[in-house]
């Protein structure tokens, strides 16, 4: 019986020994993911501020540490994904954004990026998708809504990405990046008027953005508003921290010539030329608005350079004809512009301007045949109508 008393109690006591172990280990490894999940979030903060400070490689690294201590660290694994997709590394990116959409499946910002992902990767339809899940998590998110104009962009269909957003304007009206795009598809359609009022309205929210200033230069241009499309411009080029690019100068000369201000687009031109001097328009731009001021020598050195640079450019031919006609040297203008109409033969204006040229030196007989030749090969050539009937006359009083 005492045999019998003694065992009970080594096994009870064995028993409890047992128990004590397995709530120690029990303990010792709950402590254990207290110390990862810990330093997982020591490294994800450090990851996020390399991150925020643009040393991608170093923050990736330490954001796969984080998650080699904790598997399950969605936000860690959100990260990763953001860091693959500003490296480059959009297949990665996918895989990381499937696993954090599992984590946390009600998650707008994993439905965006990785509707970014799949765009980059040229899954359009998955992208689609996917931004307009982010939308329908979260009604807040402008972001997916432009994302998802851009996707139908890519997809060829303009028509429903304009409408798609001109649907949200009511509601993201004080988005300038919205107004942006809707006037980037208006322009698209070759709506410029409306165009030009989306830009000005994502200027006005945002008048520091240089590129909507630009773009509603380019809308008033488009749609003719010329005088609005100077004012846009000239703001522009009148602000001490942008430097214009050529095309601004080249557009704002245009505008400015049109109105009559031929000074003011010689300096356009003329600065257009600084900055782009190899190219032949820019110098066909000063051609223009010299003769435009009466300083035929300046235009005839404007119109050499162009043709130095394409020799076969038509309108710095004319120009170059047209300034030695007014300089004078009529025999010069006819050498050029016959060899000009030899190898343009279907170009009215330049069989207008050796006309000219001809009956500059006299020769009414001759100005007559290229006033002929021009309504030949345009008969709607109003000018070279009025010539003709003009050298007719002339021909006719002279006969009389």
């Amino acid at each position: 019986m005492a045999r019998w008393i003694l065992a009970a109690i080594v096994l009870a006591a064995a028993s409890g020994c047992n128990q004590m172990t397995a709530e120690f280990d029990e303990q010792k490894i709950k402590a254990e993911k207290r110390w990862y999940s810990a330093r997982s979030r020591v490294l994800y903060r450090l990851a996020e501020n390399r991150f925020a400070g643009g040393e991608l490689e170093s923050a990736r690294k330490s954001v796969e540490q984080a998650l080699v201590m904790d598997p399950q660290f969605t936000e860690a694994e959100l990260l990763l994904a953001r860091i693959q997709i500003e490296e480059g590394q959009y297949a990665s990116a996918l895989a990381a954004l499937r696993k954090a959409a599992e984590g946390d499946p009600n998650s707008s910002e994993t439905a965006y990026l990785l509707g970014v992902a799949q765009e980059k990767t040229g899954k359009l339809d998955d992208a689609l998708a996917s931004y307009r899940l982010a939308y329908a998590l979260d009604e807040q998110n402008m972001s997916a809504v432009k994302a998802t104009a851009e996707v139908l962009v890519a997809k060829a269909d303009i028509r429903q990405a304009q409408i798609y957003i001109d649907s949200f304007l009511p509601k993201a009206d004080e988005d300038p990046g919205m107004h942006e795009l809707a006037g980037r598809l208006a322009m698209m359609q070759k709506e410029y008027a409306k165009a030009a009022e989306h830009y000005e309205h994502a200027s006005d929210l945002d008048y520091k953005n240089v590129r909507y200033q630009e773009e509603l230069g380019r809308a008033h241009y488009s749609a003719g508003q010329l005088e609005r499309a100077a004012d846009a411009l000239s703001a522009l080029v009148a602000s001490k921290d942008y430097k214009a690019p050529t095309w601004v100068y080249m557009m704002l000369g245009d505008c400015r010539l049109s109105r009559g201000r031929a000074r003011q687009a010689f300096e356009a031109y003329y600065s257009a030329s600084e900055r782009s001097p190899e190219s032949p328009a820019v110098w066909t731009g000063v051609a223009k608005s010299a003769l435009a001021m009466g300083d035929a020598p300046r235009a005839i050195l404007a119109a050499r350079k162009a043709l130095q640079l394409a020799p076969d450019d038509v309108d710095a031919t004319l120009l170059l004809g047209y300034a030695l006609l007014r300089s004078g040297q009529a025999s010069s203008a006819v050498q050029t512009l016959t060899r000009a109409a030899s190898e343009h033969p279907d170009n009215s204006m330049i069989h207008c301007v050796l006309g000219r040229a001809h009956a500059a030196r006299g020769g009414s007989a001759a100005a007559i045949r290229c006033y002929t030749e021009a309504l030949r090969v345009d008969p709607r050539n109003s000018v070279a109508r009025a010539l003709l009937e003009a050298a007719g006359r002339e021909q006719l009083s002279k006969a009389n």
